[in-house]
């Protein structure tokens, strides 16, 4: 998730371990896998085609891909070249931050408020990807387009290569021909058999699961990082804000008052109850 530079430089500070720790961090994930049987048996669904890693110190990502990154891609599935990117690509760029709470959003609006008669009553959750969650990524999307645009504007020597939209992405990873996010999804042999986290409700009921990684990690380590750059940059996100509130109010939290401003004392309420820079001690962009 987004911050995990800051994370590092955070701990080496703390416990001041110097300048011989390498941190990286890959975009997105090179294959998608799932557990058959915990500590026994994984299921590898296939790999991206061109992976993305950021590394810090920048100088070690050579030896970084000779030594560890070839083994996990490369050299196991013939795919998967890692090109090298910048911390802030990563966060800011369309990844499982914006997917999985827009498509969380689109399965509740469009459910008994993600309530489901019965486990085969539930979509998958991308096969059956419809035209309401595709395009609360899109309306996320372009929210994030503007923050990036802001900020390749305040910080014009910067090379920010690989903070891309969804459409650029998809394009990157896979070398994709598809022209719209609903195909992306429906079409891909990697993601069809992944299903939505859901738990057991009344009468056998299946309810959307608001404990998953889905709302834990990407709201507090995703969504709500981008909303701190917009505020920063002076870039409105109402769509961003109405997704965060969905999420607060399933899980009686509060990253936002009414308005749409950052609670900042919730944020930092306790150590690692979210990601956005000041629970690293940076206030401004420059930090």
């Amino acid at each position: 998730q987004a911050g995990f530079d800051w994370m590092v430089s955070q701990t080496k500070s703390e416990h001041n371990l110097g300048e011989n720790i390498v941190a990286f961090a890959i975009g997105q994930i090179p294959w998608i896998c799932r557990t058959l049987e915990y500590g026994q048996a994984v299921a590898n669904y296939g790999g991206k085609k061109v992976n993305t890693v950021a590394v810090s110190p920048a100088d070690r990502f050579r030896k970084l891909d000779t030594m560890f990154l070839n083994d996990i891609s490369i050299r196991p599935m013939g795919i998967g070249k890692f090109h090298q990117a910048k911390f802030l690509d990563l966060t800011l760029s369309v990844d499982n931050q914006i997917i999985h709470p827009a498509r969380c959003y689109g399965l509740y609006k469009s459910s008994d408020d993600g309530k489901w008669e019965s486990d085969d009553k539930v979509p998958f959750f991308y096969r059956d990807f419809d035209e309401e969650s595709a395009e609360n990524i899109r309306r996320v999307d372009s929210e994030y387009t503007k923050v990036r645009k802001a900020l390749k504007q305040k910080f014009p020597k910067e090379d920010f290569k690989y903070m891309l939209s969804y459409m650029e992405l998809e394009k990157l990873n896979h070398e994709s021909s598809h022209v719209d996010i609903l195909a992306s999804f429906r079409d891909s042999p990697q993601l069809s058999t992944i299903k939505t986290p859901t738990v057991v409700g009344r009468a056998g009921t299946r309810v959307l699961n608001k404990n998953c990684r889905f709302f834990t990690d990407d709201i507090p380590y995703g969504l709500l990082i981008a909303k701190w750059f917009a505020v920063k940059l002076g870039v409105e996100t109402p769509f961003i804000d109405e997704v965060i509130t969905f999420a607060q109010e399933l899980r009686s939290e509060n990253w936002l008052s009414p308005g749409g401003k950052i609670n900042i004392d919730y944020c930092l309420s306790s150590r690692f109850k979210s990601g956005i820079p000041e629970s690293y001690g940076m206030t401004e962009l420059e930090d």
